[in-house]
């Protein structure tokens, strides 16, 4: 009977034990979305150290399911996807899929405001966490990095001459698979081509168009330079990819576990910012050394395509107007902030690793 009593208590107190066991010492799994293929620089050189690096500093509590190339969500359905629970983190949120939710957020891609993409980054950082309007945007969402596409460049047909001045670009004919790309194009003076990015290389090679908007970082990969050769670097438009976890997800998160992803929020907006511009730097040599024309615009230039494209501005100001946000205000925040970071350089964490950059 003795020996029934002691068996009794000790498994009592085992019970009680195991229901007041810290939530640290839980593994859970989390579902990962991204719309890139699993090969993409950024996958293989940001997001899985970052993660891997996650799982580390949580002692393995917190593991990673990949769904690669939007086998889970593709970009415009990151955003709700995130928001329902179907997936706990998406590693770049399509919120560019959805801009009438994130109308004030939109501030960051006016034309032109940005020289780096780890200048942009910041600011958009910066942004969501000091101007309420923007913040409030991201309601059922917890942002973990903040990072902007690659800037989407004038590259002219190799047999078209350079576009040097914003009277270069009247009248040519500029294709773009994106619409703020067509937009652009005819604020600027050019007549634009709406295509489909698989359409653009044999548009390009038939000479059907005189040259595209493109991000410079993969315009080799991409085959683009088979016949363009003269590339205007106006900082164009881009979209916003920001590391997003969902509010469910992070609420099930241990106190030391936010504080972890916390810490890095700054390391992976800085990292993503970086190799992108490593990337376009990269590219910007390669052609370089090859002969091409590459153009920076000077600032008196950029201030003349800056006010051919002011409809944009006009037009985002009467959105904030409509829904009675004080756009100009917003607007004020954001190039006070781009001042702070202009001319900034990356500085590198540990877990990012010798082999990111080109």
């Amino acid at each position: 009977m003795k020996l029934f009593k002691l068996l009794k208590t000790v498994g009592l107190a085992a019970a009680i034990s195991a229901l007041t066991v810290p939530m640290a010492s839980a593994q859970m799994e989390m579902k990962v979305g991204s719309f890139e293929p699993e090969g993409h620089y950024l996958v293989q050189h940001v997001y899985i150290p970052y993660l891997n690096e996650i799982e580390k500093r949580t002692k393995g509590a917190l593991k990673f399911k990949w769904f690669h190339h939007g086998t889970l969500v593709k970009a415009p359905q990151t955003v709700d996807g995130l928001k329902s629970g179907l997936v706990d983190l998406v590693v770049t949120t399509g919120i560019f899929t959805q801009e009438s939710k994130f109308p004030a957020t939109h501030v960051m891609t006016l034309p032109f405001q940005f020289d780096s993409t780890l200048e942009a980054n910041h600011v958009f950082q910066k942004a969501y966490h000091n101007i309420p309007e923007i913040k409030a945007e991201f309601k059922g969402l917890v942002e973990l990095g903040f990072h902007v596409s690659d800037f989407f460049n004038l590259h002219i047909h190799k047999d078209v001459a350079p576009v040097k001045t914003l009277k270069d670009l009247q009248g040519l004919e500029i294709g773009s698979f994106s619409k703020s790309g067509i937009t652009y194009s005819k604020m600027l003076g050019a007549t634009p081509r709406n295509l489909k990015l698989a359409d653009v290389y044999v548009a390009l090679q038939r000479k059907a168009i005189d040259g595209i908007w493109f991000p410079t970082a993969p315009i080799i990969k991409w085959k683009m330079t088979d016949h363009t050769s003269n590339h205007s670097l106006v900082g164009g438009p881009f979209i916003m990819i920001p590391m997003t976890m969902s509010q469910q997800a992070w609420d099930k998160l241990t106190a030391e576990q936010k504080k972890i992803f916390r810490s890095m929020e700054n390391e992976l907006t800085n990292f993503t910012g970086a190799i992108v511009d490593n990337r376009r730097g990269s590219s910007v040599s390669k052609m370089r050394k090859r002969g091409d024309n590459i153009i920076v615009l000077p600032p008196e230039e950029k201030a003349k395509w800056v006010a051919a494209t002011k409809p944009a501005y006009d037009a985002w100001r009467k959105t904030m107007s409509d829904k009675g946000i004080k756009g100009e205000a917003i607007l004020a925040k954001v190039r006070e902030y781009t001042a702070e970071f202009k001319g900034m350089k990356h500085t590198s964490a540990d877990w990012w690793g010798n082999n990111w950059q080109e």
